[in-house]
């Protein structure tokens, strides 16, 4: 069996399927140039997003709705001790870049050393969106600068509060053809997990199927946490608050009969608050500071500030 090529500083390449974000670093040639690029500095490495021409100069139409290959991924000075770690640094990414965007981007194959042959492959379920993002995702400055500032906190709540489960719910409340009653479901399949998730992290005791308050004993009935309580608590630890009162109406409706009574429009409606309680939660619990789209109002160009 022939051994593979010799590195001295080896490079891990890895390849990304539907990440329409836009560059922020041109690359020259000796005829063009493109912007094309976006490194992004998290655990200490320089980790750069190099987008297809394709992406940055052509239709985004061409993308959406199909498993596009869209970027390639190139981390310098890599040792075999680092591939583990330098993976789950690209994968984190682009769990921020999904979240970001909408849609599920995914690191599906990746080269290591970079020019031995030696690919890893992944499955890889998911399609391009772009509908209505967190963030003008085809302003790489701005994706770069997010990832940054919220790689850190995501690392660290990634587990605990299941951050990659919430942000796939998400993603897949907006996959094409979703029915409205379905997209309800998941976000508040979502919001319920960052809920006990959160009751969790709070050490608050969850003891025969229920999340108790301080005055529960063993055998006692009642002297729980309800959904809207929790979700109270959880909002005020970010200084948000929220009147869930009618949507919580539709999620218990959906749940139990499997059918609403509200019209078309008001489900969409509720449907719009719920996942914008979720997506500004998650800013403000990765910590994001700065400008971003509120989902019921990214269609008419309306941004808010998270300071």
């Amino acid at each position: 069996m022939t051994k593979p090529p010799c590195h001295s500083n080896p490079q891990l390449r890895a390849f990304v399927a539907n990440c329409l974000m836009g560059g922020d670093a041109i690359t020259e040639t000796p005829k063009k140039w493109i912007r094309d690029l976006v490194i992004f500095e998290c655990e200490g490495r320089s980790i750069q997003f190099r987008q297809k021409p394709e992406v940055i100069n052509g239709n985004l139409d061409q993308f959406i709705g199909r498993c596009a290959e869209t970027t390639e991924v190139i981390v310098a000075n890599v040792s075999d001790a680092d591939v583990v770690g330098v993976k789950l640094a690209i994968e984190r990414i682009c769990w921020l870049l999904s979240f970001v965007s909408g849609c599920r981007v995914i690191c599906y194959e990746h080269e290591y050393p970079n020019g031995s042959g030696l690919m890893h492959f992944s499955a890889a379920s998911g399609v391009a969106q772009h509908f209505r993002p967190v963030l003008n995702i085809r302003d790489g400055k701005q994706v770069k600068a997010f990832v940054e500032q919220t790689y850190d906190n995501y690392a660290c709540l990634e587990q605990s509060r299941k951050l990659n489960v919430v942000i796939d719910y998400l993603a897949q409340a907006e996959a094409p053809g979703q029915l409205l009653e379905i997209r309800s479901v998941l976000v508040f399949v979502a919001l319920e997990s960052l809920k006990h998730t959160f009751a969790h992290s709070e050490g608050i005791l969850y003891a025969d199927g229920a999340f108790r308050k301080p005055t529960w004993t063993p055998g006692k009935r009642g002297h729980n946490y309800g959904f809207m309580e929790l979700v109270k608590m959880m909002l005020g630890k970010v200084n948000m608050t929220c009147d869930l009162t009618s949507a919580y109406a539709l999620r218990n409706d959906l749940i139990h009969s499997g059918l609403s009574s509200e019209s078309f429009n008001r489900q969409r409606e509720l449907y719009e608050d719920v996942h914008d309680l979720n997506r500004e939660y998650m800013l403000r619990l990765l910590g994001y500071r700065g400008r971003y789209s509120p989902y019921a109002f990214e269609r008419r160009g309306i941004s808010a500030e998270i300071s």
